[in-house]
């Protein structure tokens, strides 16, 4: 189908790929260091909505407005998982070979998420579950056309003191009990700009 010459679609239209989505131990163990936004689950819309491993699909740009960690923990080891991720888990935004922005997931408030309470349940969320709570660039980052997307994590476990229990939420999200529910996403959220066909 052919575009439409000098003219181009603005939308809002969030991107996210998925760390961890599993019950129990994942079917992939995770590691303490990896990346998002690549190879691994494009073709799954579960999992990521990016059409294309690494970059925008069709010469469509982004103008990055807010990121958010999103964090859903069910089960056994919801408290720990919830609490630990939040501490120990880094996010690394890299568009190219250069690092635009780097902080710990606490730092990126999902904005969204389950919220309820009763008198035995705590609600474990990545901050307050509402639209405006999130975390809001200073200025927009910018994706040109081609240019490579890739967010890095890391996993920085806290010292243990003995003869307390692992500190290491890696352990956790890999070996936990068998009814914990696991999900960890990032966002990035902002206008997407495309050819109209």
């Amino acid at each position: 189908m052919p575009r439409i010459t000098g003219v181009r679609q603005r939308l809002h239209q969030p991107l996210y790929d998925t760390l961890i989505r599993a019950t129990g131990n994942p079917p992939v163990a995770i590691q303490p260091t990896g990346s998002l936004f690549g190879n691994s689950n494009v073709g799954n819309n579960s999992l990521t909505n990016l059409q294309a491993a690494g970059q925008l699909a069709s010469d469509q740009t982004y103008v990055i407005l807010s990121m958010r960690s999103y964090h859903y923990f069910d089960g056994t080891s919801a408290r720990a998982l919830a609490q630990q991720v939040s501490s120990q888990l880094r996010w690394n935004l890299k568009l190219g070979d250069r690092t635009q922005f780097l902080s710990f997931a606490w730092y990126f408030p999902a904005g969204g998420g389950n919220f309820s309470f009763d008198s035995t349940t705590a609600v474990n969320n990545n901050g307050y579950p509402a639209g405006g709570a999130i975390f809001k660039l200073a200025r927009p980052i910018i994706i040109p056309v081609r240019q490579s997307i890739l967010v890095e994590y890391n996993f920085f476990p806290l010292p243990g003191v003995a003869p307390a229990t692992t500190t290491d939420v890696v352990t956790l999200l890999n070996a936990g009990a068998n009814d914990d529910q696991k999900v960890i996403q990032f966002w990035i959220d902002g206008m997407q700009t495309r050819d109209v066909l």
